[in-house]
């Protein structure tokens, strides 16, 4: 909702501006103009409204560039209001109210940023390129139960080079608690392999102010930091209590983005009935385990593990957590589910804090393939 009220005052601000260059054109006389405009102040009037359009029309379409044509758009419009004080004062406000989500989007490009720190962690990461991968083979899948070498050959993994890191893109509704309103966010992960590592850049919205969120995983070392508004810090987690629950959280991400990892990670399979097997995973020290569940086509339909933690915002504790998948997709050449929810479930009752949509998939990625 708060994008379209900042499209349509952008849309609006920058048919405002059409009219000084009616005016300053001769093509039209305004007669809420007095003041007068000439031909070269008239192509600045029409300059300035056409940035702000195409400033409108990036942000009713989710495009990550529209602040620069916007910006540009409200620095010449108020130095038209400047100039032609008397009749454009008014248009003061507008710039004002246009310049507030200007300001946060800026703040993104500074080096203490959440989004400019990931993007440096990422880099590091990458640094030194993608790895040899070898293809994975029939052979490789022989040791895997039953059931997950059927799941790795429908996500065509069979043929296909072993993956050493995963980028992945996904939209996500998320909220705090059973009773909470829902935020609508974008999410950004890089993922590695043998060394493991993880890195999670997420940006929400809570009635039209961005709250950022990095997960970064690196060693033996997780960590979670929350800020409103790019600046303000709400939530900042670690100890050993964060990296047991993104231990769980990175066994998931191998299972759900990266099957053909499976084939090289330290995982440690126990049939358990007919159409569940235990993951059994060890990363910086910690020992979670999760059961996978597989519909009838071989499909990985659940994982549920009793070893994450949930965060409150101020503690961590205990909770069984699960992620329900659906609608399977080809993505960057692997067949994977493109919407999936998480879910806490404690005290007896169950109740979904996350909805992802997956929009992009990309592995054995380059740095420069895997910025935001």
């Amino acid at each position: 909702m708060m994008r379209l009220a900042l499209a349509f005052l952008l849309a609006l601000h920058g048919a405002i501006h059409l009219l000084g260059a009616a005016k300053g054109l001769g093509l039209a006389d305004v007669a809420q103009l007095r003041q007068p405009i000439g031909p070269r102040a008239g192509a600045l009037w029409l300059a300035a409204g056409l940035l702000l359009l195409a400033g409108a029309a990036l942000v009713a379409l989710g495009a990550r560039a529209w602040w620069a044509p916007a910006l540009a758009g409200v620095v010449l419009s108020q130095a038209l209001v400047v100039a032609t004080w008397a009749d454009a004062k008014w248009g003061t406000v507008a710039n004002l109210v246009a310049l507030v989500p200007l300001l946060v989007v800026l703040l993104d490009f500074r080096a203490g940023s959440l989004r400019s720190t990931y993007r440096r962690d990422v880099r590091a990461a990458l640094a030194s390129g993608p790895r040899a991968a070898p293809v994975v083979t029939e052979r490789d899948l022989a040791p895997l139960p039953p059931l997950v070498q059927r799941y790795l050959r429908r996500a065509g993994v069979v043929g296909r080079p072993r993956v050493r890191s995963v980028h992945a893109e996904f939209a996500m509704d998320i909220r705090g608690g059973p009773d909470e309103p829902w935020m609508h966010a974008r999410a950004d992960q890089v993922e590695l392999f043998a060394p493991n590592a993880r890195l999670f850049f997420m940006r929400a919205s809570r009635r039209g102010v961005p709250v950022d969120v990095l997960h970064r995983y690196v060693g033996d070392r997780a960590t979670m930091e929350a800020r409103v508004a790019g600046i303000v810090p709400v939530t900042q987690l670690g100890g050993r209590a964060m990296t047991r629950s993104e231990t769980v959280t990175l066994l998931n991400d191998l299972c759900v983005f990266a099957p053909a990892a499976l084939v090289d990670a330290p995982v440690t399979w126990t049939p358990v009935e007919d159409d569940r097997v235990r993951a059994t995973f060890t990363n910086a020290g910690e020992t979670v385990s999760a059961v996978l569940a597989f519909d009838a086509s071989g499909d990985l339909v659940d994982f549920r593990s009793d070893d994450r933690l949930r965060a409150d915002g101020v503690t961590m504790r205990t909770a069984t957590w699960t992620t329900p998948l659906r609608d399977y997709r080809e993505f960057g050449g692997a067949r994977l589910a493109s919407r999936g929810e998480a879910r806490w479930t404690e005290g007896g009752r169950t109740w979904t804090y996350g909805r992802l949509v997956l929009e992009r998939v990309a592995y054995n990625v380059a740095p420069s393939g895997a910025t935001p």
